[in-house]
């Protein structure tokens, strides 16, 4: 895989990105969350980040990527150039991060090749709204709901994980 995501504590994520020269760039697409600020740090490598309209190459010595909720913001590894991240949020004790990347990363035949509906129902409990080529929030949040909230459930799709409960 050209990236592993590791769990370290409920609300601190570790991805490392392998880098190979033939890789595929690791990449976020530009999105948003409403209940949750991110906080990004670059232990290993570089990373470009865009928050809103500004990009920069975050290394080990640029310190904390604060990306405020609401800020539209989109993560992309370099080409050829090996990297490790951290990802936490704020507030601490938001297991709704937690909870979608285990359904995200559970999703049937995985991320990659989900349909549109899946996806969205992982958005709409997870906090996560893409960005349209003109961003409006609303709209992007009405599209979540409509998709993610209704449909998806109406058609039949689950999530996989409903809780942070551990089963025994």
């Amino acid at each position: 895989h050209l990236s592993t995501l590791q769990i370290l504590e409920p609300q601190l994520r570790k991805v490392i990105v392998r880098g190979n020269l033939d890789d595929d760039i690791f990449q976020v697409p530009l999105h948003w969350h409403e209940d949750h600020d991110e906080i990004i740090t670059v232990l290993e490598g570089k990373l470009k980040v865009t928050v809103g309209k500004e990009t920069k190459i975050y290394t080990p010595e640029s310190g904390d990527a604060f990306v405020p909720r609401g800020a539209p913001h989109a993560l992309e590894s370099l080409k050829g150039v090996p990297c490790v991240i951290t990802e936490r949020t704020n507030p601490t004790d938001f297991d709704t991060k937690e909870l979608f990347f285990r359904n995200f990363f559970a999703l049937p035949g995985g991320p990659d090749s989900a349909g549109l509906l899946p996806i969205m129902q992982v958005f709409y409990h997870g906090d996560m709204y893409p960005v349209f080529p003109i961003h409006l929030g609303w709209l992007e949040k009405a599209f979540v709901i409509i998709f993610g909230g209704y449909i998806a459930p109406l058609v039949g799709y689950r999530l996989k994980y409903k809780n942070l409960k551990k089963v025994s």
